[in-house]
Formats: C-alpha cells, structure tokens, sequence
C-alpha cells in the first residue's frame, strides 16, 4: 500500500514539474511575442490575418455601430489596404474584389514596410483625396483580425496626416451588419507598367 502512494505522490510531483515548465515557456514566449511580432518601427509582421491586440495611439478605432454613423454623415475617406500581389510592374487580380461601396483600395500600403515608391503611392493618393475633401476623416480598413488596416493607419498617423480612423471589423463587419458590397479596382501606382484590373 505504501508503494502504491509513494508512487502516486511520484506520478503528481512530475506531473506538477511539467505543468510548471509548460507555465514557465508560455510566460517567456508571451514574453518574447512584441519583439517577434513587430519590425523595429513597430508595424506588425505577418501572418495578419489575426486578433489585433496592440492599441494604437493617435488613431480613431470605430466599431460598427460608430462607422455606421460617420458613413451616414459625409464627407468620408474609406480606403481598402487589402493586399493583392504585384509583380513585374503590376497587379495580379484574379478575381473581383469586393469592399464597402465608395471605398478607394490601396493595397499592400498595410506592409511591415515601404519601399520609397509605396510611400508616395499612399501619400500621393491620401494627398489627393484629402484636396477634395480637406477635413474628411480617413478610415483604414481590410478584414476582420486584420492587422494590414493596423499598419496603414499607423502609418498615414505617423506621416502627420489627421482625423485618421481604423474600423477594425472592414468588409466583414460591414457585410454582417447589412451593408452591402461593390466591386473595385486597385488604384494603380505611378511605377505601374500595366494597367489591369479585373472587377
């Protein structure tokens, strides 16, 4: 009887010591998890496809409900920074892209980082929209857990621009709550070769 619970107390204490050193390299990876998710000018690295987490000061963040309302009351900047791939001097659409209706898409804007040519083609672009409309809000946005809309609008804060929102919920939230879509084209940067687009 005695071997028994000398085992069993044996059998708890490695359990307990597994338990404790599983404990301890989550808290570590936790630890770790800015610094490896995050470029050192602190955009967010891929996959971006996940819960965004991080505040981000400066900006506007909108649930639905509020995005609704600033829609409602125009004049509004939306701009769509989902990603689409270039290549060889153009983008390579496949299939039509839908969004929030009135929306300019800017991909790939929402990148870790930008090339100097990227960053006039969101500057260039913000620029523009804003001589049309000077005091409109500008809301970035992509999917739900989408960390690409994070990066824009942290960017376009960081560059002086103002009034910079982030409707975390995009094309998702939008559609659940009703909203209808409209396909778009990708606005074409200056360094296009081609013009494609394929709504």
């Amino acid at each position: 009887m005695a071997t028994k619970r000398t085992a069993h107390v044996v059998r708890r204490n490695v359990a307990l010591v597994v338990w404790l050193s599983g404990m301890l390299v989550n808290v570590t990876a936790t630890a770790e998890e800015p610094s490896a998710l995050f470029n050192q000018q602190g955009y967010r690295l891929p996959p971006y496809r996940t819960p965004v987490t991080a505040p981000l000061p400066g900006v506007t963040e909108l649930d639905d409900g509020a995005f609704h309302e600033l829609v409602a009351s125009p004049p509004v900047i939306l701009v769509d920074v989902y990603m689409l791939t270039w290549h060889d001097g153009m983008f390579l659409q496949d299939r039509p892209h839908l969004t929030i209706p009135g929306s300019i898409w800017l991909p790939n804007v929402g990148s870790p980082a930008l090339a100097d040519e990227w960053i006039d083609y969101f500057t260039d672009a913000l620029d523009a929209l804003r001589e049309q409309t000077p005091a409109a809000p500008l809301v970035f946005f992509c999917r739900a857990d989408c960390w690409l809309a994070w990066n824009a609008a942290r960017r376009a804060q960081a560059l002086g621009y103002e009034e910079v929102y982030w409707y975390a919920n995009g094309v998702d939230g939008w559609q659940a709550s009703g909203g209808a879509l409209a396909a778009v084209c990708p606005q074409l940067p200056a360094h296009a070769e081609w013009e494609t687009c394929g709504p």
